[in-house]
């Protein structure tokens, strides 16, 4: 009797054994077949999720710095450089308005050249642009002044043609003034001092007989103008 009740269970356990080995095997099938897929799906829709905010937080690129550009210029035409970050596009405006973009070398310089200016103030400043748009804040503006006048010299002594005599007026004093503010003005080969009015007052010695002075102003645009002045001196 016992016996019988062994081989029943025996062949229960079998059969019990039987149908986990089959559930494994389905659920091993099903787990390569639906899961693996479904684990891809999920995969990529992380690195699409993290590619989206890594673009939505891209941080801004910094602002180029813009290191050699004249203050005034009597030229029509300038160059302006600077530097930013390597590899990066750099937006020129001139008067509000955008004259062109440069792609910075590999130690981060720039440069454009031959860029037109209008009579009077231009404006000038830059952006920094990314592969993907993202913008960074405005450099430091600029301002260029296109300037074609030459500076004028009023000189009040001495005048033109004056001889001087004796060794008192050996040495003269040259006072005048200019017409336009951070103007170098030259006696000679001497540089005069300019007051905060553009006045000067410059002793110079003169030799004996006749002689011409130059007087020379140069603006801060690099405009010149020259008028000669004739003296005479006699021991």
């Amino acid at each position: 009797m016992s016996s019988r009740l062994e081989r029943i269970r025996s062949r229960r356990a079998g059969k019990q054994g039987a149908w986990l080995l089959i559930t494994a095997i389905a659920l091993v099938l099903v787990t390569i077949f639906w899961g693996l897929p479904a684990l891809a799906r999920l995969a990529g829709n992380l690195i699409s999720t993290d590619s989206t905010q890594s673009t939505k937080y891209e941080l801004k690129p910094t602002p180029p710095i813009i290191s050699d550009i004249p203050e005034a210029t009597h030229s029509a035409t300038v160059a302006i450089n600077g530097y930013a970050q390597p590899g990066i596009d750099v937006v020129m405006y001139l008067n509000g308005a955008e004259i062109g973009r440069k792609l910075t070398s590999e130690s981060g310089t720039f440069s454009f050249q031959n860029v037109p200016i209008s009579n009077g103030t231009n404006s000038v400043y830059a952006y920094t642009s990314t592969q993907q748009g993202m913008m960074s804040e405005k450099s430091k503006e600029y301002t260029i002044i296109l300037d074609n006048d030459k500076p004028t010299v009023t000189l009040d002594s001495p005048r033109d043609g004056d001889v001087m005599r004796g060794t008192s007026q050996r040495i003269t004093t040259f006072v005048g003034g200019v017409n336009e503010e951070g103007t170098k003005v030259y006696i000679g080969e001497r540089m005069a001092i300019l007051t905060s009015e553009g006045k000067f007052n410059l002793p110079y010695q003169l030799v004996e007989g006749d002689q011409e002075i130059a007087i020379k102003a140069v603006d801060p645009a690099g405009n010149e103008s020259v008028t000669t002045i004739k003296l005479r001196w006699e021991p």
